[in-house]
């Protein structure tokens, strides 16, 4: 007979330990004032205020900015290192912080320019929409006109007229877009299709957007996310269409903040196929409350997104729209290759997540550098245009990327050097406490899917933290046949609730 475990909160059990999975995170990095203006230049003073305005830490306020230029110069200027190697200015930004840490208010810094200048893009678009209307009316006069000539022609046996330009009002104008907050790949796709720049995905919260890629379309989405960050073309293939979908250059940044739990939750159950490796990572301390003493200068910001969307793009032998390339200087590459050794020392000491993501740092560097060196222009765009990356630019980038954001992402990723048995007892954990359970068996934690809690053995090794953890206890249950193991909740897990 199967052993029944009432619900009894005064059970002799002893107290739960909640730290499991926790991982000890390392204090989060600071960048002097000298070395903050070194790096961001004309723009460190605004990115200060922005951050004073919003009681945001100014690390958040930093990356949002260079993912939101990223996506302004979108496909217009690549860079290239050397020869075989070229990197759009695509960035990828994540904010990670409590819920009261200012990451909202610092994504609106950055972004309530951009929803400005899209009001703006909006009156152009209805203006040029009110235009074409009026054109493609009279134009249907005239083809109403020439089908007529020409089926008199016809009758007569003569040569139909040739169609006069007038009869065609040509295609609709198309809204342009800069940023979008929740849509379909397809949507994103078509989009780009007719936009060609690029576009910045804003997201407030980016661990629902995350998860919601492994939950729908059978995790389909992540390819082209992955994609999306590479700039190649891309094509999609409709069900209601027989026209596929041709993007030239797949190309969206991606701005954001999510929760330090949510982060940890989302690197247990992910596989590492490097998209959160992409992210610029951001995990400063909260700033203590206060009043600001200036306003912030969104006029500033909204100049040089107009003027980084203005830069045009260059053509191919056939006339089809490119990027143009901005070469990296010799010293400029010279410095890169440095870097890129460094990299691989760093990841010899390295795992997981932050081993993947140290990987890909190199490549990060050389968008940083583009994004700085046109975000320099944008500060003056009456000035000189970007010709090269220099070694000033690179310089800038090296620092930033290595010496401050690889700190803030190692003390986001801190579950990446946890023990696998470990991240699989903090994965039941989460299992017991959001779906309430009081009893089970391995099987049943196996049925879930969880990544790296696929066997008996994986199971058993995970149960056996959240044993010495006095989160569980073994029943062993007989019926005449083969004994059975259940495991038992600890009450006391309800009542902490």
């Amino acid at each position: 007979m199967n052993t029944i475990v009432p619900f009894d909160a005064k059970a002799d059990w002893p107290k739960p330990d909640m730290t499991i999975g926790q991982p000890v995170r390392p204090p989060a990095p600071i960048m002097g004032g000298y070395e903050f203006a070194q790096v961001f230049g004309p723009w460190a003073d605004w990115m200060k205020s922005a951050a004073e305005t919003k009681n945001a830490p100014v690390d958040y306020v930093a990356v949002s900015l260079l993912a939101t230029a990223s996506a302004a110069l979108g496909n217009s200027r690549w860079a290239v290192p050397w020869e075989g190697w070229k990197e759009p200015p695509v960035l990828w930004a994540m904010l990670v912080g409590d819920p009261s840490a200012g990451k909202s208010p610092a994504l609106d810094a950055v972004l309530d320019p951009v929803k400005e200048l899209e009001r703006d893009l909006s009156d152009e678009y209805r203006r040029a929409r009110q235009e074409w209307e009026a054109e493609n009316e009279l134009s249907a006069f005239s083809l109403a006109q020439w089908k007529a000539d020409a089926k008199a022609a016809l009758a007569d046996g003569g040569e139909p007229p040739a169609k006069p330009d007038d009869a065609d009002a040509g295609p609709p104008p198309v809204r342009e877009r800069i940023c979008i907050t929740d849509i379909t790949t397809e949507k994103v796709a078509d989009l780009l299709s007719r936009t060609w720049r690029g576009l910045l995905l804003a997201r407030d919260e980016l661990s629902g957007w995350l998860s919601s890629m492994d939950r729908y379309n059978g995790g389909g989405d992540r390819p082209f996310w992955l994609e999306a960050y590479g700039g190649r073309s891309y094509t999609i293939d409709r069900k209601n269409s027989p026209e596929p979908i041709i993007v030239d250059h797949l190309s969206v940044a991606i701005v954001g903040g999510t929760q330090p739990d949510k982060l940890s939750a989302l690197l247990v159950k992910c596989d590492d196929d490097g998209l959160l490796a992409r992210f610029m990572t951001v995990f400063p301390d909260s700033v203590p409350l206060c009043r600001p003493a200036s306003l912030l200068d969104e006029a500033r910001a909204i100049g040089a997104i107009k003027a980084l969307r203005g830069l045009s793009y260059a053509t191919d032998e056939q006339g089809n729209r490119r990027p143009f390339f901005v070469h990296f200087t010799d010293e400029a590459a010279i410095a890169l290759q440095a870097f890129r050794e460094q990299c691989r020392t760093w990841e010899a000491d390295a795992s997981g997540l932050f081993k993947s993501h140290i990987g890909k740092m190199p490549g990060l560097v050389v968008r940083v550098a583009n994004v700085l060196a046109h975000l320099d222009w944008a500060a003056n765009p009456d000035g000189e245009p970007v010709t090269s990356i220099n070694a000033s630019h690179i310089g800038r980038a090296c620092h930033f990327v290595g010496e401050h954001l690889r700190p803030h992402a190692h003390r986001a990723y801190g579950t990446a050097k946890v023990p696998p048995e470990v991240q699989g007892a903090k994965a039941i954990a989460d299992i017991i406490q959001g779906e309430g359970i009081r009893l089970f068996k391995v099987r049943d934690i196996q049925n879930r899917g969880r990544t790296g809690l696929a066997s008996a053995a994986d199971v058993k090794a995970a149960l056996a933290v959240l044993l010495d953890a006095d989160w569980l206890r073994e029943i062993k249950e007989t019926s005449g046949g083969r004994p059975t193991v259940s495991y038992a909740v600890n009450p006391k897990l309800e009542m902490s609730k």
